[in-house]
């Protein structure tokens, strides 16, 4: 079994793939008809289901443990509100998504908290299952042309907030340590430049506020290049500045 090495050879690869998958492959179905868009996010469903399901099977009933496998993690929640966004639309699911799927997502991609690295299948499937909740954001993205402004990066940290109380309730009732709110994860990832436990947690939630702005900052650089008001509250639109 390999041990992971973060930036080795085989690390890269995975995460250029995972990155690959989930842009082009929604970017595929961008002009494809309504009933391929439809059985395509279906099909994202699906595996994110699935995920779910071996998540529990491999971290909750093969250590005969099932609170370690109840899906309470970050990515937990962002895979739900990718879920909820495909099946209802709702604009606050893909908020969410947005930000704290490409953040955590991400992070997970670029830093598993797993101690081996390919061929081990807990990394295979950590890999994956996090590329199908960015493809999932991708796909709201590219095909729903949705979009992110400067009003829900609050938004969606107001909602995270309210989520790590919640989970860090049920980590003291369970003894679990869901978000990693009870002990740093194992392996190298972003924690390991963070203050011990239980600093880690204003360390980590630093680190959000931070990223969330950093993701969004693209969209801020280009509509203030086009002249948009970016403090603009509507959801669906900017009105240009006066010159």
């Amino acid at each position: 079994m390999n041990e992971l090495i973060l930036l080795s050879p085989s690390h890269l690869i995975t995460v250029l793939l995972c990155i690959l998958a989930a842009v082009f492959v929604p970017k595929y179905f961008e002009n494809s008809s309504d009933k391929s868009k439809k059985i395509f996010s279906y099909l994202i469903i699906l595996l994110l289901l699935i995920n779910q399901i071996m998540d529990f099977y491999r971290e909750g009933i093969l250590i005969n443990r099932w609170q370690e496998g109840l899906p309470l993690h970050l990515c937990d929640f962002s895979t739900m509100a990718v879920i909820l966004y495909f099946l209802t639309q709702k604009r606050n699911f893909f908020v969410f998504a947005f930000f704290f799927g490409i953040a955590g997502g991400g992070m997970s991609i670029l830093t598993p908290d797993t101690v081996y690295g390919f061929p081990y299948i807990g990394y295979i499937q950590s890999q994956i299952g996090h590329t199908m909740i960015l493809m999932g954001v991708t796909y709201a993205m590219i095909i729903d042309k949705q979009r992110p402004y400067l009003i829900d990066v609050p938004k969606a940290l107001f909602y995270a907030s309210i989520l790590l109380l919640f989970t860090y309730f049920m980590n003291y009732v369970l003894g679990t340590n869901y978000w990693f709110l009870a002990e740093k994860p194992i392996g190298e990832n972003i924690t390991s430049f963070m203050r011990p436990e239980p600093f880690h947690i204003i360390d980590l939630y630093i680190a959000a506020i931070v990223i969330c702005y950093a993701i969004y900052l693209p969209y801020y650089l280009r509509d203030r290049s086009r002249g948009w008001n970016v403090k603009d509250k509507k959801w669906n639109c900017f009105k240009k500045t006066d010159t």
